[in-house]
């Protein structure tokens, strides 16, 4: 009774809360936004770094903007995604207790989620109806904290439109600016990727932030960064735009040297598109809109790369056109720290930097009245100007962004996916003034239907009774939990059959042991390695159960054994491996055959968090085979076919 009374309680906080945003009008920034420091999925729990201003009942938003893996190889593929991971996963679910920084979800978590790849919770304003009065828009993304970027809305009737929602340049950063001293005649830099710091003449504009985290002393040059654009190099090239959707444009070239000057002939390459690895049911996942890379400059005079555009996020079943736009457009690059009386989006004597890519605009709705216009374009690359005969490198375009709706694209909804136009060299006195120096535009998006909001199945969690239990603490120690608790001594004295129960799915608890009220800790022997939940039960004089609140403990160092993933599967021309581990260390990738024969040894070094491995099947006729992990002394293994 007392457990239904709880879960009664919970339900009326959540009507109170709906109920007192019920036919709300906003405007300015509506959302609040926290940096997930920790997900358990097996207690369906986030930590964030700071739990002030959430409560029960509120409706959140988890979202994951990086963790792809890419080529690091030094050629025209560096960049490229070889997987996504978890990048771009998200969910809609309502918060249903809080303690500490610690985040109790409702609802079951549709995704894993690897904080390593900067997972943020969004609040999501929520009511019966809401009207959107004056300009709505979000704190800017952060790379730094993993926070912002995004807007989120849902209501239980509708969503007017009377004002617009903007998030244009809002999401991933353009790439900003190094200013080198000098080039060389005689030398030409051809690398995809070089340090910030440069060395001589090895030197590059900064890359657009993508959904791929920069590699240490790679963050510049030529090379894309997943869907970012990358940076122009040595000397006075355009940078590459950024891509959503649509793919990024490539950044211009130096031409018509005089004497003596030096050569550009490397710009930045355009950003990769994300379009096959989300904007579908089976694959749920929404993106930033990609940075420009920057233009090459010495003379302080270049552009950074644009920012990407934002996510806006509404929810209803009818969304009313009233005037207002959706605005998630890229930017183009400025240099607002340009000396003299210049023109800030012209890079005037440097390389042009490359434009944000558009954003991504979802409308979850039945219905849809009015017109409304959906704007997820990406950016123009920046002109480059010279004033002599010289003509440097423009900025290319970015990549347009995508518009997502519910049920068949609405005729109500006019989508904008356009992709930015490159720059061109303007003020030059040589032939090429108008020309685009082999820069171009970004590609097109796309507007698509179909769209299902990602929400897990519930509820799941059990509240904290408000109880005798002062505290209960899990804590492992090798292949043992030692739980410990206390209990106020007046309020248990009508306490009776304190019980452990563990869970490892959250959906069931088995009951480990009975203790007496006076005992306050115990030791599971039989843990094992994975990640464990633990609650106390207890009856008190009148037969009443209460429940604790959750405690995790988590797996033993090293590799989660729960977490090992292969995909795809089926395979043909290869298979990934993903896991998570807690420690680093050295460990090997063994595929075997139907009678154990050992056909490829691959030693792999794990660390701390996500790992994917990508394993060559080539040489293998088809059939089914054995991918074997060995690490610390143990062997993780999971079968795969051939094709």
């Amino acid at each position: 009774m007392q457990n239904q009374g709880r879960i009664i309680a919970f339900l009326i906080s959540i009507l109170i809360y709906s109920c007192a945003v019920d036919g709300q009008t906003i405007s300015g920034t509506v959302n609040s936004y926290y940096q997930i420091t920790a997900v358990d999925g097996s207690a369906n729990t986030v930590t964030v770094d700071n739990a002030a201003g959430l409560s029960a009942g509120q409706r959140v938003m988890l979202y994951q903007a990086k963790g792809a893996a890419i080529n690091s190889v030094n050629s025209a593929s560096y960049g490229d995604v070889t997987a996504a991971n978890y990048a771009g996963a998200y969910e809609f679910n309502t918060i249903c207790s809080i303690s500490g920084n610690t985040v109790w979800m409702l609802n079951q978590l549709v995704n894993p989620y690897d904080p390593s790849g900067q997972v943020q919770l969004v609040t999501v304003v929520s009511g019966a109806s809401i009207t959107v009065g004056a300009t709505v828009t979000g704190q800017a993304w952060d790379p730094t904290t993993g926070k912002g970027g995004i807007v989120a809305l849902e209501a239980s009737s509708d969503i007017t439109l009377n004002a617009d929602i903007d998030v244009s340049g809002l999401g991933s950063q353009g790439g900003a600016l190094v200013n080198y001293n000098s080039c060389d005649w005689f030398f030409t830099a051809s690398a995809y990727y070089y340090s910030v710091t440069g060395a001589g003449d090895n030197t590059g504009g900064r890359k657009g932030e993508g959904i791929a985290a920069v590699i240490v002393n790679q963050e510049c040059g030529r090379g894309k960064l997943a869907n970012g654009g990358g940076g122009g190099n040595n000397a006075e090239t355009g940078g590459g735009g950024g891509a959503n959707y649509g793919t990024g444009g490539l950044g211009g070239k130096r031409t018509n040297e005089t004497a003596g000057k030096c050569h550009g002939p490397n710009p930045g390459l355009g950003g990769a598109s994300l379009a096959g690895f989300g904007y579908s049911v089976a694959t749920n996942r929404v993106f930033f809109g990609g940075g420009g890379g920057a233009g090459w400059e010495n003379d302080n005079v270049s552009t950074p790369g644009g920012n990407g555009g934002g996510i806006i996020i509404l929810s209803a079943p009818t969304i009313i056109g009233g005037g207002g736009r959706l605005l998630a457009t890229g930017t183009m690059g400025r240099n607002l720290t340009n000396p003299g009386i210049h023109d800030p989006a012209i890079a005037e004597g440097d390389g042009g930097g490359g434009g944000g890519a558009g954003g991504t605009i979802v409308l979850n709705a039945g219905s849809f009245s009015g017109a409304i216009t959906a704007d997820a374009e990406g950016a123009d690359g920046s002109d480059a100007s010279s004033h002599t005969s010289d003509c440097m490198g423009p900025g290319g375009g970015g990549g347009g962004g995508a518009v997502w709706t519910a049920g068949g694209f609405p005729a109500a909804v006019s989508a904008v996916v356009n992709g930015g136009a490159n720059g061109v060299v303007t003020g030059s006195t040589g032939p090429c003034n108008g020309a685009a120096n082999s820069a171009t535009g970004g590609s097109a998006g796309q507007s698509l239907g179909g769209y299902v909001l990602p929400e897990g199945t519930g509820p799941v969690c059990v509240t904290l009774a408000a109880s005798p239990l002062q505290n209960f603490r899990g804590v492992r120690e090798d292949q043992v939990v030692v739980l410990s608790w206390t209990f106020a001594t007046v309020s248990a004295d009508g306490i009776r059959n304190v019980v452990i129960q563990r869970s490892q799915d959250l959906s069931h608890f088995d009951s480990l042991a009975d203790r007496d009220i006076t005992d306050d800790s115990y030791t599971d022997v039989s843990a094992g390695d994975g990640a464990l939940a633990y609650r106390l039960a207890w009856q008190n004089a009148a037969g009443e159960w209460s429940y604790s609140r959750i405690v995790t403990v988590a797996r033993r160092p090293g590799p989660d054994g729960g977490s090992v993933r292969l995909f795809p599967n089926p395979a043909s021309d290869q298979v990934t491996m993903t896991v998570v581990s807690t420690a680093s260390g050295a460990s090997f990738l063994t595929v075997s055959n139907a009678l154990g024969q050992s056909l490829l040894v691959r030693p792999v070094v794990l660390r701390g968090g996500l790992n994917s491995f990508v394993v060559p099947l080539g040489g293998l006729a088809p059939g089914v085979y054995f991918l074997v992990l060995n690490s610390e002394g143990r062997r993780f293994v999971r079968s795969f076919i051939k094709e």
